[in-house]
């Protein structure tokens, strides 16, 4: 096939279209320090039975509340109050705290929802507070205001019957930052639950995790709110049901993140490398693998979308796994 290939003439023409560059700004992303994983993610934490990953979710999201990156989580579990003492420094609202039923996800994307709704009305607030402070400046302006901004600024509270200003306050938000609410998910012990298996919330979950509540006008780098979404499980395909049922095709092809542990089975290992097919070498993927898991409770993370390519692996979290090639093209510095 190479030889036919070389005997090939190839002739090029230049056309005119396809030039206009499509607008990048938007990537939907939470602002994250250097070391940081992108957020949202849609991270799969793989691990048999006390493997640690209760315990290495946990340690993400510690970090989390110290970067101050999320302002709301949220989680689906039947065993959330056997294993309390993880998840208790999330303070969680019980509301939030979810047992898993088909509709549960459909629930936190309501409340999202209502999050994004909140967040509109707060801007249409503070713009309506910006044009009021504008047009009363002083005494001529005021008497000058026609009479749909008298009647609006006046329902408002910002000036009396009179059309004297009041003393009300400017808009604030209800949490210290002022921002579309960002959040986190967690899902644990759900998958394979006959609950959730056709559960139309789990499809769109794993589809738009990033793009779930648009906003109505972008917010930075974001048109919607997303939701970062960890799902534990015990396994990592098919097979078995209950508990054990493994993580659903929908989820595996939309991961950015995926957090393993010892395996003693080859075949999974397979699965895993076959999946991700050409997004990762097959041979460094396997030295990354042997190289971090060394213990009972180590772990591996890939990042399937890394900020630089010498942090596509991490091991135990705190230590980048790198090789020859990715540490070539590592630009960290040169951003500095």
């Amino acid at each position: 096939m190479e030889n036919e290939t070389q005997n090939l003439k190839v002739t090029t023409k230049k056309i005119k279209e396809f030039k206009k560059v499509p607008d990048t700004s938007i990537t939907n992303e939470y602002a994250t320090s250097e070391n940081s994983l992108k957020a949202p993610y849609l991270m799969l934490v793989i691990g048999t039975r006390n493997t640690g990953k209760s315990y290495t979710t946990a340690k993400i999201l510690h970090q989390a509340m110290d970067d101050k990156l999320y302002d709301r989580y949220f989680m689906i579990s039947p065993t959330y109050d056997s294993n309390r003492k993880y998840w208790e420094f999330l303070e969680m609202e019980d509301e939030d705290v979810l047992y898993p039923t088909r509709d549960s996800i459909d629930h936190i994307i309501m409340e999202l929802e209502t999050e994004r709704d909140e967040w509109s009305e707060f801007m249409m607030s503070k713009r309506l507070y910006q044009d009021f402070k504008s047009k009363t400046k002083n005494a001529t302006s005021i008497h000058s205001m026609d009479l749909l901004d008298l009647n609006t600024f006046i329902d408002l509270g910002y000036l009396d019957e009179e059309g004297n200003p009041t003393d009300v306050p400017a808009p604030k938000w209800k949490r210290d930052i002022e921002r579309p609410c960002q959040s986190c998910l967690i899902c644990d012990d759900i998958l394979g639950s006959s609950a959730l298996g056709n559960a139309p919330g789990l499809t769109k979950l794993a589809i738009m995790n990033r793009h779930i509540a648009p906003l109505q006008e972008p917010f930075g780098a974001r048109a919607a709110l997303g939701v970062s979404c960890f799902f534990l499980s015990q396994t990592y395909s098919g097979g078995g049901g209950g508990n054990h049922g493994g993580i659903p095709r929908g989820l595996r092809e939309n991961a950015t993140h995926l957090i393993f542990f010892r395996n003693k089975s080859e075949n999974v290992f397979k699965k895993i490398l076959e999946e991700l097919g050409g997004a990762i070498p097959e041979e460094e993927m396997k030295a990354a693998y042997n190289y971090a898991i060394q213990d009972r409770h180590d772990n591996l993370l890939v990042d399937l979308f890394p900020k630089c390519p010498s942090k596509r692996y991490r091991r135990n979290l705190n230590e980048f796994v790198m090789f020859p090639e990715a540490v070539a093209q590592c630009e960290c510095k040169k951003k500095k």
